[in-house]
Parts: C-alpha cells; sequence; structure tokens
C-alpha cells in the first residue's frame, strides 16, 4: 500500500513543509526553529514515510510556491489565514523577520490566493507583538524572570 504524501490526501503535511521553507528563508534554520517546526510535526499523526519527507525539506530546501499551489486548493481560508500567522510567527521566533523570510511568506501567501492586504495586516499584528515584547524587556529590564521565549502571542 502506497503511503499518501499528496496535498489533498494530507495538507498539514504541506503546511508543515511550508514552515520549513519560512525557516530556510534566511540561509540559516537555527535550534528554536527546529524546535517550533517539530512541535508542530508532532501535533499531528503522520507515518513515517511523511516524515522522512520532513527530513528531505530540511536537507534540500523546496519551492515554496510550488508546495503552496499544490495545497491551496484543499485549505479552508480560515486555514490559510492560520498558517500565515504561523509563518509569521516562525519568522519572528528572535524578534526580528528578516527581509528573505518576509518575501518568502509574501510568495507563499500570494500562492494561496491570500490578498495582499491580508498577508499585511497578519504581518503588522505579529510585528506589534514584537513590540509589545519588545516594550516589555525595557519595562522589567534583564533581571525580569519571565522569558519571552514562554509568551505566545
Amino acid at each position: 500500500m502506497k503511503e499518501a504524501t499528496d496535498a489533498a490526501a494530507h495538507p498539514k503535511l504541506y503546511e508543515i513543509r511550508l514552515l520549513i521553507c519560512v525557516a530556510q528563508a534566511d540561509g540559516y534554520l537555527d535550534d528554536e526553529e527546529m524546535e517550533r517546526i517539530f512541535h508542530q510535526v508532532n501535533l499531528d499523526i503522520f507515518t513515517v514515510r511523511e516524515r522522512q519527507v520532513f527530513h528531505d525539506d530540511l536537507e534540500n530546501a523546496k519551492d515554496p510556491e510550488v508546495l503552496a499551489r499544490e495545497v491551496s486548493p484543499y485549505l479552508s481560508v480560515p486555514e490559510k489565514m492560520v498558517l500565515l500567522r504561523k509563518m509569521f510567527k516562525l519568522a519572528a521566533l528572535d524578534k526580528d523577520i528578516a527581509k528573505e523570510e518576509i518575501s518568502v511568506i509574501y510568495t507563499i501567501g500570494h500562492a494561496l490566493d491570500i490578498a495582499r492586504s491580508k498577508i499585511e495586516q497578519v504581518e503588522s499584528w505579529v510585528m506589534e507583538g514584537i513590540s509589545w515584547l519588545r516594550r516589555w524587556d525595557s519595562i522589567a529590564g534583564s533581571e525580569s524572570p519571565v522569558k519571552d521565549k514562554n509568551i505566545t502571542y
């Protein structure tokens, strides 16, 4: 029996693949990004073959536009928006988003048929969150017992 790895059979597989593309966009996949991606992987049930696809994607970067176009018909608008939010949040893990990451996210958003204005709104919302976290750092100072990486926004 052939295990399905196509977008129609398992769109969550493609969501993870797109997150990997965003994490790789700036040329460096750090431990925190890797941890967040594998956290997403563990939220769903993936076969051994599907997990091999993730590892292959990590080793050999894929074209995010192609992946997004493949999965787009199988995601609802709310699912696309949540994926967009996940991509921006992943890119913002270090409280800064590289221009390469932004470019890839906009490319993916366009391929998912999300209006540019909606992509901009999500980007703005995430940037407000980053600003909010930085403000906390300045208020609390370096002595704060709260670690930003434990805060989700």
